[in-house]
């Protein structure tokens, strides 16, 4: 083809650089529905990420001494159900918290054992364990406001520590300990009564299950009965329904809404909205001249 002679394309054919072109200058003049629109919906989601309540998200960890790992995730879940039936007093009776302060909370996720695990291993191919760690759990919350942790960690704690079936199973363990303790003490005593008797001969002890035939003996198995002694001590000392492990921690940051989230759908409805205008103003123009036409 000469320089200077026009292309002629077949029916069938496509001037794709023309399109281009045609495309870009259509755009340049449609820019500015594209820009106010835009900037309309930016400000309607500013708006809307400044002054929407904000949900933090923060764990808790810890060890029941009494209730197993998949009876403390009904309980928890009992109290999500109570938390979206908005039986505020309900709750904030089970909590020991205000109503205006259960209201902040938006959601209870417990995690089980097999999570927790996973979390504190690291690995991403974990498989169930035979055998649970028990008593061990998680709960995960999303709250208005960060400074109700410190009173929804007691109130959970409140919550597990007053179950029926939690409180008696400590009571029996206390009893336990302290018979156990009351025993071990009687036995310290029964040693060291005989302490004087080894000077001159074997004692054989009819108050104890070992039989003491030598001043090593004695004084070994009355350093054993001491720390069983101490180490019963310090669990009659720590025995709690609910020991924390991690508690609830404030962080800084809001889970939702999420900034780029919202600026992101933002724009995504400017752009639908100019797209929809711009075809509203091509319909009319169109409308328009086939009228003066006829």
């Amino acid at each position: 083809m000469n320089k200077g002679e026009k292309k002629i394309l077949a029916p069938d054919e496509v001037d794709l650089v023309r399109v281009f072109v045609l495309t870009i200058r259509y755009f340049n003049k449609v820019k500015f529905v594209f820009l106010f629109f835009n900037l309309f919906a930016l400000g309607l989601g500013s708006g809307y990420y400044f002054f929407k309540s904000k949900v933090y998200e923060s764990k808790f960890i810890a060890e029941c001494q009494s209730i197993p790992d998949s009876r403390v995730v009904d309980l928890i879940q009992d109290l999500d159900k109570i938390r979206e039936n908005e039986d505020w007093s309900l709750l904030a009776q089970k909590l020991k918290m205000k109503i205006d302060e259960v209201k902040k909370i938006k959601e209870f996720e417990p995690l089980p054992n097999v999570v927790i695990e996973k979390e504190a291993k690291g690995l991403d191919d974990y498989l169930l364990p035979t055998t649970e760690i028990s008593y061990k759990f998680g709960l995960i919350v999303k709250v208005k406001d960060n400074l109700i942790l410190p009173k929804l960690q007691k109130g959970i704690i409140h919550y597990l520590s007053s179950n029926e079936y939690s409180t008696i199973r400590v009571d029996r363990f206390l009893e336990n300990r302290k018979s156990l303790l009351k025993y071990l003490e009687k036995q310290i005593i029964n040693l060291d009564s005989l302490n004087l008797l080894f000077a001159t001969k074997i004692v054989s002890s009819s108050n104890t299950s070992s039989t003491v035939t030598s001043p090593g003996d004695y004084k070994g198995l009355l350093v054993n009965l001491k720390e069983r002694a101490l180490a019963v001590e310090d669990q009659i000392k720590f025995c709690s329904p609910v020991m924390v492990i991690q508690p609830f921690t404030a962080f800084k940051y809001p889970v939702a809404p999420e900034l780029f989230t919202v600026f992101g759908l933002s724009l995504l409805f400017g752009n639908l909205v100019s797209f929809l205008a711009i075809l509203l103003i091509s319909l009319r123009k169109t409308y328009i001249e086939n009228k003066d036409i006829e």
